[in-house]
This record gives structure tokens, C-alpha cells and sequence, in this order.
């Protein structure tokens, strides 16, 4: 069986924005700076790197015949891809839906600014045979995390659990 690839799709306004960022920051960073001298610099590489953040996206590679898998980053089809990590002997795979938390701090000793985002995610887990768990993705929905997750079921021929 091939490798596995799954790359999350990117929204055709977040592309859109992206590629306006990248080019532009660039660009200018480029041409314009010629003119203006090393003043605007970093303000431009800060264009395009907002825009390389915004058409940016996650993905999961999985050698089925080795048992090991891997992150991926991928921009305008160029993917970076991560150290490899073995599976341990897998027993299931369980679907969990959580709720991420990222807390953002700001601020001195005196005036503390905190916020918190929550954000609703799928966590895909690989249970082994002494009922430990190991994170392989964080999936935005439920229809990408069970695509991935049928893929491994086919593969190992186990059962799929959830608690959706």
C-alpha cells in the first residue's frame, strides 16, 4: 500500500489574502526598498510572511509498510515535512472531539492582559495494546478526521472508536 498523504484545504479567501500579502510584501520588499533604503525593510518581510501564514496549511503522511508517520507543512504545493515517528502496535484508533485552548498574555507587572481562545477540534489518537494513546493530527472537523482515520482502519484492519 503507498503512502498516505492528507493536506488540509485552504479557504479560497484565506488564498486569496495570502497570495495578496506574499506578492506584495515581497515585491515591495524587493523594488520598492531601493528607493526608500533599509527603513521599510522588515515591514515588508512582515507582509509576506503574514502572507505565507495566511495560504499556509497542516498535513499527516503515513507509511503503511514501515508503521511510522509524519507531519507536513505546505504552501503553494511546496511541502516541508517532519521528523518520522513510529506507531506503536496498534490495537484501535479512537476520534476524540476536544476543545483547544490557546491563552494569549500581554502586558507588565501592573497592567496584565489576557485572553483566551477556544477552538473545537478533533484529536486522532492511536490506541496501542496496553490502552496507551499517542496524538498523530488534530483534524478541523469530523468528515477529514473519520477520512483519515478509514484510511488507518483499512490499512491495520481495527476498529474505530469515537465520543461524537
Amino acid at each position: 500500500m503507498p503512502n498516505y498523504i492528507y493536506i488540509e484545504k485552504v479557504p479560497l479567501y484565506k488564498t486569496t489574502i495570502g497570495s495578496l500579502l506574499f506578492v506584495l510584501g515581497f515585491l515591495a520588499a524587493i523594488f520598492i526598498n531601493k528607493q526608500n533604503g533599509f527603513s521599510y525593510f522588515f515591514i515588508y518581510l512582515l507582509l509576506a510572511y503574514w502572507g505565507i501564514f495566511f495560504i499556509s496549511t497542516e498535513g499527516l503522511e503515513i507509511d503503511f509498510q514501515k508503521n511510522k508517520f509524519r507531519k507536513l507543512y505546505s504552501f503553494y504545493g511546496i511541502k516541508i515535512r517532519l521528523k518520522w515517528k513510529l506507531f506503536p502496535e496498534i490495537k484501535s484508533i479512537s476520534l476524540v472531539e476536544t476543545i483547544v485552548k490557546h491563552a494569549i498574555e500581554k502586558g507588565g507587572a501592573g497592567n496584565r492582559i489576557r485572553s483566551t481562545i477556544n477552538e473545537k477540534t478533533i484529536k486522532i489518537n492511536i490506541v496501542d495494546n496496553e490502552d496507551n494513546y499517542l496524538t498523530i493530527y488534530f483534524a478541523n472537523d469530523q468528515k477529514e478526521a473519520y477520512k483519515i482515520a478509514s484510511k488507518i482502519k483499512e490499512a491495520y484492519k481495527i476498529e474505530i472508536t469515537t465520543n461524537f
